[in-house]
């Protein structure tokens, strides 16, 4: 193999020779002739290659399906979590465009020289401000004695706004109000006396101003929330009482957890009420601390009423009081569950509270608080289906200075008392027994029922009698949408069991002064109201009131005005 290889490369060593020197020769530029011949008939073919065919095999038949069994093996990666980071979607949400009617018109008359008026409005295009305006105003020119000497009106107009900050909110207010009462209730017998002129009965306007500011956070979600509020009351009649009152108070909550919470509550009032022979600063300050703990279906609430008040009371111990806040539920199932609470408190009252409740009341020479002592609650409530739901308890209270109202039999003129005003007296020592019960119910939004049973018995120690104070008490209410706009409410209300202080029976040898015992007729009232909507804003309404036609003489000697119809129509804009 070896000899043929060399004479094969020396031969083809030689033929390259020509080659390189043509190529050289090409080099240096030369040109030669050359001729190329193209065949285009020419063919060339191949010898066939013959094919060979083979058939498939045989595939195996299958036996029918087995079991597979597989091993899995773990394989742990140590690797790190994967950071995500949430951002918001970039969407521009429009908010569904409601009908906001922002004012509110009513307007409506009935028997007695009774018109009625109520104006409403709030603003609705300001996202950081909000505002509102109303303005009410319901009198009635006649009465039940002696129709105009027994007239009696209500006016009240109030501004409120709010600031809206990234977490809290700066709100405030001013409200003026104005009632006017005429002191008709005397004794009917002494219109047969000519030597009277009934044509003048006096009357009592009561105003007063109110103005408030206060900030409070706005998500009450938090571990923290806070609310406090500056107020400040101007309140005077027609005759000398003016009072006075600044007022400060705040609350501060904490939440640990879903379970624990705690609340601060504080409040500080300095009342200054002068009259025709009273005059004296009054100061109250309280504190309450208190702590919340939830357990499933228990709640447990513990604290503190601490108490600081400068009545001027004979045998007064000290200004500084301190009661305990005790109270616990546990609902066993919807259906049922117990509470109970154990608690204390001072109960503010001022001349203006005292007006609030009884308009008729006269000047007066004492203004005390009502030291509840202890107050004991215990009791069944649960709901059924969410439809039913029902309460049912007894409160035992002890009282220090609890106040009634009781006629003035002062003689004013020869022939002529002044029964129709009315005087403050006090318990120093009362025991209050309450049994209550309550029952609701609500079908969808066609009809919603309440109800509320009260009874009362009081254990006096310088009273002969709960002066004014009722008994017991009932009342039912009712609303039904039978149709789409219409709105119709039955309302009940009973009390009985009133009795008044009449003239003094004189007083017994190393006792009391006794007086005669007026007990006052049953207090029964029906009320009806409908409203039908013609609209989305104009709509119609009727209401009637006392429609049993009673008396219902709350305080003695102060009928009430019989069957009282009221008609209109409101209007939204």
């Amino acid at each position: 193999m070896k000899k043929l290889l060399f004479p094969i490369l020396l031969g083809g060593s030689f033929g390259l020779l020509p080659m390189l020197s043509t190529a050289q020769t090409q080099s240096r530029g030369e040109v030669q002739d050359q001729e190329f011949v193209i065949r285009k008939d020419r063919v060339l073919t191949l010898p066939a290659q013959p094919r060979i065919f083979e058939k498939l095999p045989v595939l195996p038949q299958p036996k029918g399906l087995a079991d597979f069994n597989y091993m899995v093996s773990r394989y742990n990666l140590n690797l790190q979590p994967l950071q995500l980071a949430a951002t918001p979607a970039q969407k521009n949400y429009q908010a569904p465009k409601l009908d906001l009617y922002p004012g509110y018109i009513r307007a409506g008359y009935g028997n007695f020289v009774s018109p009625l008026l109520e104006v409403r409005y709030m603003g609705t295009q300001v996202e950081d401000f909000n505002y509102s305006v109303q303005l009410n105003h319901q009198s009635f020119g006649q009465g039940p004695v002696l129709a105009e000497q027994s007239k009696e009106s209500h006016t009240n107009f109030g501004v409120d706004g709010s600031y809206f900050a990234d977490l809290f909110e700066v709100y405030g207010g001013l409200k003026w109000r104005q009632d006017s009462y005429q002191f008709y209730g005397f004794d009917t017998t002494l219109a047969a006396n000519k030597d009277i002129d009934l044509t003048q009965i006096p009357g009592n306007v009561l105003n007063t101003v109110e103005l408030k500011a206060g900030i409070r956070e706005i998500e009450k979600v938090g571990p923290f929330y806070y609310e406090g509020e500056l107020s400040f009351r101007n309140f005077k009649d027609s005759y000398l009482a003016v009072e006075n009152e600044f007022g400060i108070k705040g609350s501060g909550k904490f939440r640990a957890n879903d379970d624990w919470s705690g609340k601060v509550d504080l409040a500080f009032y300095s009342t200054n009420p002068e009259d025709f022979n009273y005059a004296q600063t009054r100061t109250y300050f309280g504190i309450k601390p208190t702590v919340s703990y939830n357990y499933g279906e228990f709640n447990f609430m513990a604290g503190l009423n601490v108490v600081s008040e400068n009545d001027s009371i004979a045998d007064k111990s000290s200004n500084f009081r301190v009661f305990p806040l005790l109270k616990a539920s546990y609902q066993f199932a919807p259906e049922f569950g117990f509470y109970g609470s154990f608690t204390g408190d001072v109960n503010r009252n001022t001349y203006y509270s005292f007006v609030m409740e009884n308009p008729f009341l006269g000047p007066t020479n004492q203004l005390l608080n009502t030291v509840n002592n202890y107050k004991i609650q215990a009791g069944i409530e649960g709901q059924f289906q969410e439809s039913f739901h029902y309460r049912a308890g007894v409160d035992v209270s002890r009282y220090n200075q609890l106040y009634f109202f009781v006629n003035n039999y002062r003689i004013k003129v020869i022939g002529f008392s002044d029964e129709e005003r009315f005087n403050l007296v006090y318990d120093d020592k009362v025991a209050v027994f309450n049994i209550n019960a309550e029952l609701g119910f609500k079908f969808s939004d066609v009809y919603s029922f309440g109800s509320r049973l009260d009874l009362y018995q009081y254990d006096l120690n310088q009273q002969a009698e709960p002066w004014h104070r009722p008994t017991w008490g009932f009342r039912v209410n009712n609303q039904v949408t039978p149709i789409e706009r219409l709105i119709v409410q039955a309302n009940l209300n009973f009390m009985g069991g009133i009795k008044a202080r009449g003239q003094s029976l004189g007083i017994e040898i190393g006792g009391p002064e006794t007086y005669q015992v007026i007990k006052l007729k049953t207090i029964a009232d029906l009320q009806l109201k409908a409203d039908y909507g013609i609209t989305e804003r104009i709509s119609v309404f009727v209401e009637g009131n006392n429609l049993f036609n009673g008396q219902n003489t709350r305080w003695l000697n102060y009928p009430v005005r019989g069957i009282q119809l009221v008609g209109g129509a409101s209007f939204k804009f």
